[in-house]
């Protein structure tokens, strides 16, 4: 089965993280995540990120880390979830493709009901969190 490479933005203010809610009727309907989305053909983990931030919300940002990587097999494909730090360096998030964002505290992030291959990151970053 083929191996689908994608990232994740793990976007903080203070001690709050973005969390995006997955729209009605995608295939994870009402899932949250960390927005992001497949990197293209001869495009880098890091350029993935921001365009999708782009496209997504709107928003210009920059990479600033590496949080680590999720791998889940959904049964019909393998999702390979490479999480980043991300700086919101400007504009208003609009909601292109999901239903809803929130910002959570890192300490209750386990409250959401996460896209499966999401669960990972949330436990990478809880740790991360407690590791500061």
């Amino acid at each position: 089965m083929k191996i689908i490479e994608v990232t994740a933005a793990i976007i903080q203010k203070q001690d709050e993280v973005l969390a995006a809610q997955r729209s009605h009727d995608d295939e994870l309907g009402y899932k949250w995540e960390f927005p992001g989305g497949k990197i293209e053909q001869n495009e880098s983990a890091e350029e993935c990120i921001v365009r999708e931030l782009e496209e997504e919300f709107g928003i210009k940002t920059k990479v600033v880390g590496y949080l680590g990587e999720s791998k889940y097999d959904y049964d019909n494909k393998i999702i390979l979830l490479k999480a980043f730090f991300v700086e919101h360096i400007q504009g208003v998030y609009q909601l292109r493709v999901h239903q809803n964002i929130r910002w959570i505290k890192i300490t209750e992030l386990k409250t959401l009901d996460w896209a499966p291959a999401d669960i990972e990151l949330v436990n990478q970053l809880v740790k991360h969190h407690k590791l500061k």
